[in-house]
């Protein structure tokens, strides 16, 4: 086995990233990293095993086609690992660079599963320097969350959550949580991967609301004291575009290596999770119409429908059902 220690060697990832929940927000995304200097965009492709073919299929070439790197973002349960690593693997024959795995509470006490995951991962052929994983920066509070079982595959680097807070300054947030906990338990541990930090805004649900100027200045400037190599933000809904200039002097602003390619072609992609062709027909959901009204103008039945288009309830965690068909949504229909 390798002496991986705690010391930060040639980083995978340089730069800034921005983490994209939905799909549907993607221009804003797409403008957002422009005006800050972002690098990768981190893309929530899935949920509880749940690959989101056509979203994370558009996603990725849309990323890449702003001059960006495309990473998956996977929450994880830890419920059933192998639809898990199998989600993940799906992800990078589609062209995710990496991957994020992001650790809840859910997670918590399921050893054996995290364990389970990362054998699944490195017996499919997923580079441990791919995989990064996203969890909370206070290692000491939360005990049954498997951080030694990912430190063991997830080669990649440790997104602790930096959250802003009014309970919490950064000081203690940023540097004795995230970087005082990662380098406690590097030396305890003997394995922490480097440490990629997330500035996350409106993740703390009893806390959601957008920062001042002033506040969030203090958030950045304690971040940027550390210099990380890579640092993404997590919460565009809750950036108001007085704070892009403040990440806009963030962090690194250099130019991602170029991506290394694996070097055996990837397995076929299986019949079912093929991209629209591309004299696929797409229809924009206006306020009138109705999953009825869409099927009979395009001749099409509801089952045909929901293949094409369930990715857009499940990516929202909505019941399959007519009456959550959203103004907006760009939906197949041929």
């Amino acid at each position: 086995m390798h002496d991986h220690g705690t010391r930060n060697t040639q980083s995978a990832v340089h730069g800034k990233g921005l983490w994209l929940p939905l799909s549907g927000d993607l221009d804003g995304a797409l403008e957002m990293a422009a005006a800050v200097g972002a690098t990768h965009l981190i893309y929530r492709v899935g949920v509880r095993g749940m690959f989101f073919v056509e979203a994370a299929r558009w996603v990725e070439r849309r990323t890449r086609l702003a001059g960006l790197v495309p990473l998956a973002w996977v929450p994880l349960s830890l419920d059933d690992p192998f639809a898990e690593a199998a989600l993940i693997v799906k992800a990078r024959r589609v062209g995710y660079e990496g991957a994020v795995l992001d650790l809840t509470d859910a997670t918590a006490g399921k050893t054996v599963a995290a364990a389970t995951l990362g054998r699944k991962l490195a017996e499919a052929g997923v580079e441990p320097e791919r995989l990064f994983y996203a969890a909370p920066p206070d290692i000491w509070r939360h005990p049954e969350i498997p951080y030694r079982q990912m430190n063991d595959f997830c080669r990649g680097g440790f997104m602790p959550r930096c959250s802003l807070s009014t309970r919490r300054t950064p000081r203690t947030v940023i540097d004795k949580w995230a970087y005082g906990e990662h380098a406690r338990w590097g030396r305890e541990w003997g394995n922490m991967p480097p440490l990629y930090p997330i500035l996350a805004v409106g993740m703390d649900e009893e806390e959601a609301r957008k920062p001042g100027v002033p506040e969030f200045l203090e958030w950045v400037q304690a971040l940027a004291a550390h210099n990380p190599p890579f640092l993404s933000i997590y919460g565009l809904g809750f950036l108001d575009r007085d704070l892009w200039p403040i990440l806009a002097s963030l962090g690194p602003v250099v130019a991602p290596p170029p991506p290394v390619r694996q070097v055996s072609p990837a397995p076929p992609v299986p019949a079912e999770e093929e991209p629209a062709p591309a004299t696929a027909r797409f229809h924009i959901v206006t306020v009138n119409d109705t999953l009825w009204s869409i099927c009979k103008r395009y001749n099409i039945s509801k089952a045909q429908f929901w293949e094409w288009n369930g990715h857009l309830w499940d990516e929202r965690g909505l019941p399959r059902d007519e009456v959550y068909l959203e103004e907006g949504w760009r939906v197949r229909v041929g």
